[in-house]
This record gives structure tokens, sequence and C-alpha cells, in this order.
């Protein structure tokens, strides 16, 4: 059997430009998606860090608040009256309580807010038996007494966190059970400042999973009560990254970013554990356009050669052996060159156009790079952004760093400027802000955006004294007023800092704890600098 020239030349050119084409789209495909996997798969991470931090925080306060309440007089000296008092005030200052109540020895209610069971004996409830032993905080529960003597507009099923604590008079005589009962709605609220805060997309959804029965007390509506696969928990535990990509019970394929509240301080923890996903489809969907874009240009080129071979085949039968071989090679070899073509003026041309082809999908290949680059810049400010953060911190150059401070910038009185000027005013803020930070760096300090108003600084450091100073050099800088076009504007700067090694073994971990120190600051009056504490008691 006898196959016409032109008929041999147009398929082997589209076989030599399809393997080209296969050879750069893996190269590319298998680079590139990790890269993306690996950049989501750690905000997600992240995002589940700061939300299980959120949850202890919280946790912890509302539990030094209760043991601050029982340790008043009026409760050892059992005044009922000043009791009523402190229990009212206490519940509306902490709107989360949604009930506060006293019992007497026989764990019947004397006292509680709003007069809500008083008379009523809860001693076979936990939250008086389990607090016999000592103070006692209880895991999210469905609402039992007090389902129906609470309001309740939304009509969902209410939920609680217990805390309770014995108290006991001044000669150490049993006397009762202050009680507690926290609605659950404060960690949807928690859930909302996450969305708000990374802008995450509304199809990315947050889970606070039971450690004990695995069961999702916070996440989608068509999931609460449901138990989660325990696989799916085991494989999360047991990353390294704490993230992965598996498929859910619904058949979907997800990113899914892991963390534990495992306590704060005083607080022992719940050993809740905080999942964040993100269906893949979303995740690359970017990339899956970009694939796509690829393929297409790579067929077209086919087809364009394959016509030209096909009009020029007469002219190529002996220099086409030697283009083939170049072919081969090239699968092989990332660096070959065209071997040179004389003679025939129509085949100089083809290997020339060829040898363009292979100049542009390798350009191609180089602007991926570059967006690789750019996936590590913040396109406001052009700062380094969490994912450069993260790398710089892990790079070789730090390795034998022997101290290194990190400082969790916010900026104070931020959210008002976009409010009133409107968010390209708040955007030319947050650009002249990341300049100042350029310019105050050196060479062996870094400065990033992670995003809204948040910033992160990184710098060696000696002593504990030589970060504050550098915390407050800061702080001035970013107080300084911002001439802009229209107006002129100030913005306060609050800090938390955590150092590394005395914080943390890992520098990525001193981040997450210069998280937790920025609260600090924020709670103590903004516009200043607080450094990590792990035996703070609130």
């Amino acid at each position: 059997m006898s196959f016409r020239l032109r008929t041999i030349v147009t398929v082997l050119f589209a076989v030599i430009l399809t393997t080209l084409t296969i050879a750069l789209s893996a190269i590319f495909v298998v680079r590139t998606t990790s890269e993306v996997e690996e950049t989501i798969g750690d905000e997600l991470s992240g995002y589940a860090f700061q939300m299980g931090s959120k949850l202890d925080l919280f946790m912890e306060n509302r539990y030094q608040a209760v043991k601050l309440l029982g340790n008043l007089p009026a409760f050892k000296n059992d005044e009922t009256d000043r009791q009523k008092q402190s229990i009212e005030q206490m519940k509306k200052e902490f709107p989360s309580f949604s009930w506060i109540g006293v019992t007497d020895e026989n764990g019947k209610v004397k006292i509680a807010t709003d007069n809500i069971l008083v008379g009523e004996s809860i001693k076979e409830r936990p939250v008086y038996k389990e607090a016999l032993n000592g103070p006692f905080i209880g895991d999210v529960h469905d609402a039992v007494l007090l389902a129906k003597l609470l309001p309740n507009p939304s009509g969902e099923q209410l939920q609680f966190v217990d805390i309770s604590l014995p108290i006991y008079d001044n000669d150490g005589n049993f006397k009762g059970v202050l009680a507690t009962h926290l609605s659950w709605e404060w960690a949807k609220e928690i859930e909302q400042g996450i969305f708000q805060e990374s802008m995450l997309d509304r199809r990315t959804e947050i889970f606070v999973v039971s450690a004990g029965d695995h069961s999702i007390l916070l996440g989608p509506d068509r999931l609460k009560g449901s138990q989660l696969n325990k696989e799916l928990l085991d494989s999360l535990q047991r990353s390294s990254n704490k993230w992965t990509t598996s498929a859910w019970n619904d058949g979907e394929m997800y990113l899914t970013g892991y963390a534990k509240a495992d306590g704060y301080a005083d607080y022992q923890g719940l050993n809740w554990e905080i999942i964040v996903r993100e269906p893949a489809s979303l995740a690359f969907n970017g990339l899956n356009d970009l694939k796509t874009f690829f393929f297409v240009i790579s067929i077209m080129a086919i087809i364009l050669f394959s016509l030209i071979g096909w009009v020029f085949a007469q002219f190529l039968a002996i220099p086409i052996k030697r283009i083939s071989r170049f072919a081969s090679h090239m699968t092989k070899e990332r660096h070959v060159e065209m071997p040179s073509v004389r003679g025939i003026k129509e085949v100089e041309e083809l290997a020339t156009s060829i040898q363009t082809m292979i100049t542009n999908l390798t350009y191609t290949e180089r602007a991926l790079s570059e967006m690789e680059l750019i996936a590590n810049k913040d396109s406001l400010t052009n700062l380094p952004n969490r994912k450069a953060l993260y790398e710089w911190l892990s790079s070789d150059q730090l390795q034998n760093s022997s101290k290194l401070a990190v400082f969790f910038l916010d900026l104070d009185g931020f959210k008002p400027i976009n409010d009133t000027y409107g968010h390209l005013t708040g955007d030319m803020v947050l650009i002249e802000i990341a300049k100042r930070l350029q310019t105050f760096v050196g060479n062996r300090q870094f400065a990033a955006r992670l995003g809204g108003d948040e910033f992160v600084v990184v710098s060696p450091i000696q002593t504990k004294e030589e970060a504050n100073r550098l915390a407050n050099n800061i702080i001035q800088m970013i107080n300084q007023e911002i001439v802009l076009s229209q107006t002129t504007v100030h913005v306060g700067c609050s800090i938390g800092i955590a150092l590394y090694p005395d914080h943390a073994d890992q520098q990525v971990e001193t981040v997450h704890l210069a998280d937790e120190a920025l609260y600090l600051s924020k709670a103590n009056g903004k516009n200043r600098a607080t450094f990590y504490d792990r035996t703070r008691d609130i």
C-alpha cells in the first residue's frame, strides 16, 4: 500500500506538532496545577486556623467573665439582690449569654435573667451536675427547658454552649451553681466576619465539627447535625500541610483546609475541628480557561502547519527526514536547535515557521512562569502577598536567622474612610501605606499585604526592646497624614508582635501568633503594639 507524499507529510506534521503540544501542555498542566492547588490549599487552611483561633478566643473571654462573676462577694455571701443585679448586668454587656441563673444546693433556680426558670429544678441537667465537680464547659447542644421560653424570631432550633461553676461561701460550703447558656449564634457572626475580611467566594463553606461524634455544629443548613466522613477527617489530620483535595459525600471534588480549635490560655478548648472547603471547579476555574485557550491555539497551529506541509510536500522529500529527526529529539530534549535547511526556499520558510512556532510555545511557557510570579504579588499595592510571605519565611536564607520579629498590622479608622470617601480613596490609602512600608523595610526585612487592611512586616532582631522600637516607628510612620487629591486623611495602626523562636518553633506559626496578639491591641484601645503572651490571663 502506498500513499501520496502530500498525505504522508500532512500526517507527519500533524503528529510532530501534536507531540510538541502534548509535551508542553503536560509540563504546563502538572506544574501550574500543583502551584495553584498549593496556594489555594494554604489559604483555606489559614482561614480554618483563623476561625478556630477566634472561636477559642471568644470562648476563653466568656469563660473568664463567668469566673469573675462567680468570685464576686455577692455570690460568696449569698446576697440575692446583688446577685440578680450582677447577672442582669452581665447579660446586658454580653448579649451572647441567652440565659444566666443561680441555683441553690439542690439545683433549684433561685434567680435568673428575665426570671426565666426561677423556681424550676435543673439538677438533672449537665450544666448543674457537671459543675458539682468544678468549672464546666459543655459542647453545643439543642435547647431543652429554654426552647419555648426564650424569644426565637428565626424559628430555628435554639442551640447553646454551657459554662457553669460551683459557688462556695467564705467557709468553703457549697451554696449552689452559677449556670450560663451561650447562644450558638455568636459562632455564625464569627463565620460572617471571616467572609467579610477575606472576601471569600460565597460558594466556599466553613464547617465547625464536634470532636466527639464528628457531627456538624456549624455549616450549610442542609448538612447541620449530620456526621462528617471520618475518613476525610483522618486524611486532613494526617496531612502535613493541613489541606487536601478529595471527594465528599456529594461526589464533588473539593479543596479542603483544616485546623483544630484546641483552646487558648486557661480555656482548655472543646477540640472543635474547623474545615474550610472550596469546590475544585471554582478553585481551578481560571486555570481551566487558560488550558482551553492553550489547547485551541495548539490545534490551530497544527491545522495551519499541516496545510503548509500539504502545499509544499513535493519540495520536502529530502529535508523532511531531517525535520522529523529534529521533532523526535525535541520530545526528549527541551533545547534542540532546528537543523539548517538550504536550497529550497519553501522548505527554508517552513523550517523558519516551525522554529517560530516553537519560540511562541516557549514564550507561552515563559508567560505562564511570569503568571506564577504575579500570583505572589498583591494586585493593588504590588507588595508580596500571603503565599510570598510564607515562601520567604520558609526560604533557606532565613534558616540560620537566630531571631525574628513578626509584626501583624491592622489599620485603625480605615473603614470610615471607605464609607465616607468611597473604595477608590480607600485603595489610594492602602497604596500609600504600602509605599511607606516598602520604604521602611530594608534588604533583611520583608513587608507583605495579606488582604483588606492587614499587613505583615518581618525583621531580624536581637532583643524584644528592638522589636518594640521598630513597632513604635511603624505606628508613627503610618500615623502621618495622607494627602490625597481631594482631601487629607489619617489612619491608625494596631500591631500584634510575635517572636521566633521565643513564641514558636516554626517561622510561619509566628505569623498566626502575631495575629492573635493583634486582637489584644484592638481590645486595649488600638493604635498600639502588643506582644504575644501565651500565659495571658484575661
